[in-house]
């Protein structure tokens, strides 16, 4: 009975990461399911205002990681939206991911690599 108890755990456990892994998408996936979204959506820069000058994914808004009121902000969001986030490489937002499935948001997706994958794969920034 043990051993079924934890070999049950272990799928579960496999099944979640798969999960995860299926939301981090690579620039030109996030892209392009960006272009297909029929849903209601944004997409969150979550770097400071001086990565932000650097250029951002188009039509993107900044939410600042490092902010004072982050939490708040976050918190605040509409949990039926769709997000699509990103930050310079991808601690932040692999970090706001986890934080915005354990506040209850279905509809998260992360950018693999963050803006520095998005730029190397020569896409465009505003």
């Amino acid at each position: 009975m043990r051993n079924v108890l934890i070999i049950s755990l272990l799928l579960l456990f496999n099944v979640a990461c798969i999960a995860q892994v299926a939301e981090k998408l690579p620039p030109e996936q996030f892209k392009s399911q960006i272009e297909k979204e029929t849903n209601t959506y944004k997409i969150l820069d979550l770097r400071t205002d001086e990565e932000v000058e650097q250029g951002m994914v188009p039509t993107a808004e900044q939410l600042n990681f490092y902010g004072e009121d982050f939490e708040e902000l976050l918190g605040q969001l509409d949990k039926k939206t769709t997000y699509y986030i990103y930050c310079r490489s991808g601690g932040r937002s692999g970090k706001t991911f986890a934080t915005m499935k354990s506040l209850g948001f279905d509809n998260v997706y992360e950018l693999d690599g963050g803006m520095n994958a998005w730029k190397s794969a020569g896409l465009e920034t505003e």
